[in-house]
């Protein structure tokens, strides 16, 4: 059986499009590569041992991990095909999981982009807030509870607020899946929801910040590629699909890159997209970092050169 040495390691799910994108430029300049998703645990032949690694994939190629230098790392292993009602399941997914960030972990002499368990960490949107302010950026008025009076106080005393999701705000149920967004709320909507007086699950809500622009700002090592967002109408989240938008990009300033990079450093990133508001006095105010954040559909927008300057990480 034919054996590759793997350069670089694509770590994702089946239904990552950014990083199917990603792979088709990346081999016009390397074809020693081999993704791995989650999904396809079952259909790969693993053989490891303390002292190397390697793994047979279709029975057609060997794949060696004994040096492999790079890797681009999307999600923790989380989708698994298992039959339907298998009340092993559970038990199965988390031996497979456990598995496969031992696997990861062990490939310590790689580049990683990100580390698995530094983008695990980034993504806590509490401690995003903590450090960024630590830095010297300013962050919005912010309060997570899961007591009412607290929550019904905070409203009061912030006339426009919105409510956001602590995690990523994707719900799957069943096969289908759906985004929560971020969303306008007052203290009289909020009472009027018959929660009780401590809820199950924490709320995350945050003073409403005047918007003059929204920035999506995506940095890749030393470079900063930042886009302003101009959208039409009042809503708050401009990721929603049927706002009408448009981008434009801009540079930002200094101070404000140099407190970035120091944000990236503390978190441990290579890449990453942040959300920023510009308000109509001229201030920047971070809103969240994510460690695996989309940027494809920035390059076909505007033609920036995120994917080389991804790839160039890989190879460097």
């Amino acid at each position: 059986m034919p054996e590759m040495q793997v350069k670089t390691l694509f770590i994702s799910n089946r239904d990552d499009a950014s990083v199917s994108y990603l792979i088709e430029k990346f081999t016009e300049r390397c074809d020693r590569y081999l993704r791995i998703d989650s999904e396809d645990i079952s259909l790969l032949n693993f053989r490891i041992d303390p002292e190397g690694h390697s793994l047979c994939c279709d029975q057609t190629q060997e794949y060696s991990l004994n040096k492999v230098h790079s890797i681009l790392f999307k999600r923790i292993p989380s989708k698994y095909d298992n039959p339907p009602g298998d009340e092993n399941a559970p038990y199965l997914n988390n031996e497979r999981k456990h598995f496969l960030e031992g696997l990861y972990l062990s490939l310590d002499k790689a580049k990683w982009i990100n580390p698995m368990f530094a983008t695990h960490i980034a993504e806590r949107k509490l401690y995003q807030l903590k450090v960024a302010s630590n830095i010297g950026l300013r962050i919005p008025k912010s309060l997570i509870t899961n007591n009412l009076t607290q929550a019904m106080e905070f409203l009061r005393g912030n006339k426009r607020s919105i409510i956001k999701p602590v995690s990523n705000g994707l719900q799957v149920i069943g096969e289908r899946a759906y985004s929560i967004y971020t969303t306008e709320v007052d203290a009289d909507h909020f009472g009027k929801l018959g929660l009780s007086d401590v809820f199950s699950t924490p709320v995350f809500l945050q003073a409403r910040i005047p918007n003059k622009h929204d920035l999506r700002v995506t940095i890749v090592a030393e470079t900063v590629f930042a886009v302003r967002i101009s959208k039409i109408g009042n809503e708050v989240d401009w990721r929603k699909p049927e706002i009408e938008k448009k981008y434009e990009p801009v540079t930002l300033p200094q101070a404000l890159i140099g407190r970035l990079h120091r944000l990236m450093a503390h978190l441990g990133m290579v890449y990453a997209a942040i959300d920023l508001i510009e308000t109509p006095d001229g201030d920047y105010i971070f809103l969240e970092i994510n460690p695996v954040g989309e940027w494809a559909w920035l390059e076909h927008e505007l033609g920036l050169n995120i994917s080389e300057k991804i790839i160039d990480q890989l190879l460097l």
